[in-house]
């Protein structure tokens, strides 16, 4: 196996979206000021005998050009190089959407999710509730927070092929050495993550949100300022440190700027 870090952008954030209360106000300082950080975004292929697994497929390349609602753009606007567009790092490696068997998608939010569409021929891997609930949202109009109106009107028509990981499934052998892993309630309505055992590098979590930066893997545990259910996030947590421990896993944080620079890009090679 081969697995490659494909880069697609960043997002400007306040920092209170990966931490929650990084500047708590004092009685001497009651007015504090919000971090406007970089949260990167990226997406990981996994070449295997058995197929092409890609987790997660980062954002809409027109997520700044009409794709996004102003609330989505003012909250997290996007920023992408020549680089960072998703079908094309598939290309420079000499592939294209159509040659992806596997698509693992840890979250419908918008810099996760937002470019199934062009994975007609592959399949969809989702937490059951998580797409239900998503797609409740959009029935009666009020998708929230990082759930786009054009990102799952596009996943209809696309006729995407949708597998989904029920909530009594805690874990999935996708493929020999690539495991799902359904994380339930936490950051979002239903989490997944991805463990993945090389030959030379050794066991990757790759959590997604569920542990966006290293501050929040603690100890003690830190919450994101974007939590649905706390209680979720924080045994999920648990779960991976336990993990970790058994596996002796490296954990690839999701938005984490200084960690995500230690991490080889597509474009430069890959982990075996």
């Amino acid at each position: 196996m081969k697995l490659f870090v494909l880069a697609n952008g960043l997002l400007m954030c306040d920092r209170a979206n990966l931490i929650a209360m990084p500047n708590l106000g004092t009685k001497d300082k009651p007015h504090t000021t919000s971090d406007w950080v970089e949260s990167p975004v990226y997406a990981v292929l996994i070449e295997h005998p058995d197929g092409l697994v890609l987790f997660d497929t980062g954002c809409n390349p027109d997520a700044m050009n009409g794709r996004w609602d102003e609330a989505s753009i003012q909250r997290t606007p996007y920023i992408a190089g020549e680089k960072d567009s998703l079908v094309g790092a598939l290309r420079r490696l000499g592939y294209a959407p159509n040659d992806i068997a596997h698509v693992v998608v840890s979250h419908l939010h918008e810099d996760h999710a937002g470019c199934l569409e062009y994975f007609t021929k592959s399949e969809i891997y989702v937490s059951d509730t998580e797409l239900a609930q998503t797609m409740k949202l959009y029935a009666i109009g009020q998708p929230a927070g990082g759930y786009i109106m054009k990102d799952i009107e596009s996943w209809l028509r696309a006729g995407l092929h949708w597998n989904l990981i029920e909530d009594n499934t805690t874990e999935y052998d996708l493929l020999p050495g690539i495991r799902i892993l359904n994380f339930g309630p936490g950051h979002t309505f239903g989490m997944m993550g991805l463990q993945v055992d090389l030959p030379n590098t050794g066991t990757i979590i790759l959590p997604s949100d569920a542990i966006n930066i290293a501050e929040n893997l603690g100890p003690p545990i830190r919450y994101p300022g974007l939590a649905w259910d706390t209680r979720g996030y924080y045994n999920t947590v648990r779960r991976i440190a336990d993990l970790q421990r058994k596996t002796n896993a490296q954990i690839w944080y999701s938005h984490d700027a200084e960690f995500y620079k230690t991490l080889i890009k597509s474009d430069e090679g890959y982990y075996d």
